[in-house]
């Protein structure tokens, strides 16, 4: 027995909201791979005679991805600070695994992390050390479930 009766539900869905700081810890770490692996490719490959890391365009990408990692890393101590602290964190865990796990997500031109990464590195045709994202969006809930309860923990935290 894990707890006493009936709070078998409460010892679940506090596991899950560790599991999401665990899944934006893992995020963050991919984050920090890639703006690695972005800046290291940018410094060595050469283009109209320096360095890429030298063009603005560039420089934007691996700005943006410093910016989410930077972000994902503080959400995601804010998180893990308020479980140590014994207080609630339901709604810091599903925000940092939101963020941290969105900003790997491919989906716009100048959208998150690991899209930016691949166009950094894009005349490279091998790419098999890159960090893939895996199911970082989908363990311990989708990105929708983690909209839902960072808005229902928004609005109860809200007094009307």
């Amino acid at each position: 027995m894990l707890g006493k009766p009936g709070m078998g539900l409460q010892i679940a869905l506090t596991a899950l909201d560790s599991g999401r700081i665990g899944i934006a810890s893992q995020a963050t770490g991919m984050l920090s791979a890639c703006l690695h692996e972005g800046v290291s490719y940018a410094m060595a490959r050469r283009q109209f005679g320096k360095p890429i890391i030298k063009h603005q365009s560039i420089q934007n990408m691996i700005a943006d991805i410093a910016v989410d990692h930077e972000a994902a890393s503080l959400l995601v101590w804010s998180a893990a600070s308020l479980k140590d602290a014994k207080k609630p964190f339901t709604r810091e865990a599903s925000i940092a695994k939101l963020a941290a796990t969105e900003s790997l997500k491919p989906v716009r031109l100048q959208g998150p992390a690991d899209f930016r990464r691949l166009r950094i590195h894009s005349g490279q045709q091998d790419r098999t050390h890159l960090p893939r994202r895996a199911g970082t969006t989908i363990y311990e809930g989708t990105s929708e479930i983690q909209r839902m309860i960072i808005a229902r923990e928004t609005e109860s935290g809200m007094s009307v």
